[in-house]
C-alpha cells in the first residue's frame, strides 16, 4: 500500500521500476543565500529536522 506524501512535504522524487512507481520521496527544500537569507522554499522548510548519521562526515572533519 502507497501512502499519499505529507501535504507539507510534497513528492520531490518518484523511482519506477518499468511502468510502475517503485517509491516516493517527500521532502522540502529551501535555498539560502551567504547570510541565511531565504532564496527559495518548497515544502514546509520551517519543520525541524534530524539528521543523524546523515552528518557523521561533517562532525569527523574537525579530528582529521
Amino acid at each position: 500500500m502507497m501512502r499519499k506524501s505529507d501535504p507539507a512535504n510534497p513528492t520531490l522524487v518518484e523511482v519506477f521500476r518499468g511502468t510502475l512507481v517503485e517509491s516516493r520521496h517527500a521532502g522540502a527544500i529551501a535555498v539560502a543565500d551567504a547570510d541565511g537569507g531565504l532564496l527559495f522554499a518548497f515544502g514546509d522548510v520551517e519543520r525541524p529536522v534530524f539528521p543523524r548519521s546523515a552528518v557523521k562526515a561533517m562532525q569527523a572533519m574537525p579530528l582529521v
